[in-house]
């Protein structure tokens, strides 16, 4: 895994991932400072298929009680388009136990993650 920016190492993260599932599908947004766009919006990361039942025990589901059948976040397809984009999940929030690798569900079909961007 690339690491973050060491101008942004161990400081809050100022940007944030969001993938989420539009039409059927899942797309993913990084927010910059300011709400303004760092990337994207809506990179594809394929098809909403797979499904799981959940529990709010999981990890990354900590913030919201929710149960029943919900669309399975392609992680690894995620971290993936981010590291392409320039960024990485924060360190803080990967090594949380919390979350899923650094991401938390937000509601049954979108998941956020703090990021940074690679450093050069």
């Amino acid at each position: 895994m690339p690491e973050a920016s060491s101008a942004h190492r161990d400081l809050p993260s100022l940007y944030g991932a969001e993938a989420g599932v539009f039409r059927g599908r899942w797309v993913m947004s990084v927010i910059g400072p300011g709400q303004d766009m760092a990337a994207g919006p809506n990179i594809d990361l394929g098809p909403a298929e797979d499904l799981t039942m959940a529990c709010p025990d999981d990890p990354g589901r900590f913030l919201i009680a929710i149960s029943g059948e919900v669309p399975v976040l392609p992680r690894d397809d995620a971290v993936r388009v981010l590291e392409e984009h320039g960024f990485v999940v924060a360190a803080a929030a990967f090594e949380d136990a919390r979350t899923d690798h650094g991401w938390v569900q937000v509601c049954s079909m979108v998941w956020t993650a703090p990021c940074q961007p690679i450093a050069p």
